[in-house]
């Protein structure tokens, strides 16, 4: 399942009295029929703009498209008045279980807290755009939860991430046996791999840990090339997987026509990825061994792998608000934006406020001697700063070699930090892509089409076509000019299903007396 390069013309205790206000809309079945007229349509199939569209809907399928007049019959019409209408919004990199910012050992009200964020992690979502997103780790039970919510993206997920018997994601578990946690483990046959005791090798293969995910209701598998240089004192022994395996992995994917994505961050990670046929990279290069933290450029070898991954069939998440998620502890100015308010509730948003604010001396206390030595938390922000910058360098420097990049977000992030808020991330992503110099057409595809070409979903949405699924976006400016225009939504419509934007705030949360 190989991916062209060629491209066509563009997330426990329920909390006491909490509840969600709805709109009667909301709560209703979408429309038999609506027209959506007077429309400026942006779809990234068309080379150009259609002026004056409008779009006609029966259920939740888009059934006929055309400019000019239109008789809307008996159908339910919405008048664009010359708003742009694009296809709904994808983030291909997503992690439902995670509350940014949010640990049991930070608060003693943490379950209330999570409870509340979980409630309104799906309608952030959508309130940004997003009418689907995939879950790269995914988890029975949160997959639930999630699709249980009155209004919520359309859930597109990897089931568990294939991890080893003796990799990284084993040696997280404490000793823990790692079929407990992660039951379709993967034995890596080609390198002498750990067979736990009584466990049956066969059981173990890359066919029976593609079928684990099929069984799960899985449409993409991940594999793990973590090297954990950030872990203090160097971390214990743990296997990487062999480019045997993986290639392994990859064909019995394919078979199932699967596609593959592996997370990686380093040199070697990359280098792994374009000898093991990997189809994404969920992350960028942003760790450059042998190099000091704040080099600005990459050393010549590393600059010769990010240019061949550039050069190559693989597509690249860059994911750069997973830097910022880190950041966030030492620019003040994150939690200052008033769209905090809109992405998750007043009650959490002041937890950030306080109680997680003792993250940064813990994450100093921890890592500061490797980023700034003898340096306070002004020193470490410069820091993060600098090595922001020099990844933003490098994925304009992919970009400019022809990288193919998907949109993911890698909300909510785990570890230290807190600026990974579902859906308000996503449109920090965009932000983040066009500073490091990403044209705005390139987004809107990444976006689009081709999250969807890359996860198979492209019978079903990425553009605005007849027989494709009613998930569209009226917005209040142009996002091929001004990527501010992402968060000038009006209207969301999913599956046929219209929702003023407005209604999917986290100020629409409120505490009962």
């Amino acid at each position: 399942m190989k991916r062209s390069k060629t491209r066509t013309p563009f997330a426990a205790a329920l909390l006491l009295g909490l509840v969600i206000t709805q709109p009667a809309l909301c709560q209703s079945e979408p429309a038999d029929d609506l027209v959506i007229m007077h429309a400026t349509l942006l779809s990234p199939e068309r080379a150009a703009p259609l002026q004056d569209a409008w779009v006609r809907v029966s259920g939740d399928r888009i059934v006929e498209i055309g400019s000019g007049a239109v008789d809307p019959g008996g159908a339910r019409v919405i008048d664009a008045e010359r708003g742009y209408l694009i296809p709904g919004l994808i983030d291909s990199h997503v992690h439902l279980y995670h509350a940014t910012g949010l640990r049991a050992r930070y608060t003693d009200n943490y379950a209330a807290l999570y409870d509340d964020y979980m409630q309104q992690q799906p309608r952030s979502f959508l309130f940004h755009g997003f009418t689907t997103v995939i879950e790269l780790n995914a988890d029975a039970p949160t997959n639930a939860r999630f699709e249980a919510a009155p209004l919520h993206p359309h859930l597109v997920h990897c089931g568990q991430g294939v991890v080893l018997s003796d990799g990284f994601m084993a040696l997280e578990l404490e000793g823990a046996p790692v079929g407990e946690t992660y039951p379709g483990y993967l034995i890596d046959s080609h390198a002498g791999g750990l067979v736990p005791a009584g466990e049956n090798p066969a059981a173990h293969t890359p066919e029976a840990a593609v079928a684990s995910v099929l069984g799960q209701g899985g449409q993409c598998i991940k594999l793990y090339y973590e090297e954990a240089l950030w872990w203090p004192g160097g971390a214990p022994d743990f296997r990487l997987p062999s480019v045997g395996i993986a290639r392994d992995v990859v064909e019995a994917a394919h078979a199932a026509n699967l596609p593959v994505l592996l997370h990686a961050t380093t040199p070697a990670g990359h280098e792994f990825a374009l000898q093991s046929g990997i189809d994404i990279l969920a992350h960028g290069m942003w760790e450059w061994t042998g190099q000091s933290f704040a080099d600005p450029r990459p050393a010549p070898p590393t600059a010769a792998i990010a240019r061949e991954v550039a050069r190559s069939p693989i597509a690249v998440q860059p994911t750069i608000q997973t830097i910022r998620n880190t950041a966030s502890l030492f620019d003040p100015a994150v939690l200052a934006d008033p769209a905090w308010a809109d992405a998750v509730p007043r009650d959490y948003l002041g937890y950030l406020h306080s109680e997680a604010q003792v993250q940064r001396e813990q994450f100093i206390a921890i890592f500061g001697e490797m980023i700034a030595p003898g340096g306070d938390a002004a020193d470490m922000g410069a820091a993060q700063s600098a090595f922001l910058r020099r990844y933003q360098g490098l994925i304009w420097s992919m970009s400019a070699e022809g990288a193919h990049f998907l949109f993911g977000s890698d909300t909510a992030v785990g570890g230290f930090g807190w600026a990974s808020p579902p859906g308000l991330a996503g449109y920090w992503e965009m932000q983040n892509w066009v500073d490091a110099g990403i044209p705005l057409p390139v987004l809107f595809r990444a976006m689009t089409i081709d999250n969807a070409l890359a996860f198979g979903l492209d019978g079903e949405i990425g553009t605005i076509e007849p027989g494709k699924r009613a998930d569209l976006l009226i917005l209040r400016g142009n996002p091929l000019r001004d990527v501010a225009a992402y968060d000038r939504i009006e209207t969301v419509i999913l599956a046929g299903e219209v929702i003023d934007r407005a209604e999917l705030s986290a100020r629409r949360m409120v505490i009962m007396e």
